[in-house]
């Protein structure tokens, strides 16, 4: 009897910490650096037609330029791979595949940061203030938490 609770005990309790390794962080999509602005953000904003035809046609060619660069970079590494594992290594060679993997990364940066540039030049006045205010993820502040936590501290002590 007692051989039964523990095997079921032990079950339950691996059960749980494979649900909480496979919950722990929400995925994003393999082709989005960062998710889209939160619905209640976008209902915020209060965009125009012509502003949220303007973000589809920014996301869209933002995804298609990202692709592009993806498939560069995931080939370059490849190659440094291949590389690695031949039998003659050169420095010279292996500088130039770095500096090179380093170069599209650079323009993967670049792109992200126009990017939301163009989203944010997109806005007026007043939706930008309300963008700053809840901003999203990966535009601008690198100090959310502590900015989170001054809001909310007052009510934990």
């Amino acid at each position: 009897m007692k051989s039964k609770i523990f095997y079921s005990l032990l079950i339950i309790l691996l059960g749980l910490i494979f649900i909480t390794e496979v919950e722990a962080q929400r995925k994003f999509d393999d082709d989005d650096d960062f998710p889209p602005p939160p619905p209640y953000l976008i209902e915020q904003l209060k965009l125009t037609e012509a502003q949220k035809n303007k973000l589809e046609d920014l996301r869209y060619n933002y995804q298609k330029e990202m692709i592009a660069l993806r498939s560069e970079l995931w080939q370059k590494l490849l190659e440094m791979k291949k590389y690695r594992s031949s039998e003659n290594i050169s420095r010279s060679k292996v500088i130039a595949l770095t500096k090179e993997i380093n170069e599209i990364r650079n323009k993967i940066a670049l792109a992200r940061a126009n990017h939301q540039m163009d989203i944010y030049e997109l806005l007026d006045d007043t939706q930008r203030k309300i963008w700053h205010e809840n901003r999203p993820l990966g535009f601008g502040d690198f100090e959310r938490g502590k900015r989170f936590f001054r809001k909310w501290k007052n009510l934990c002590w």
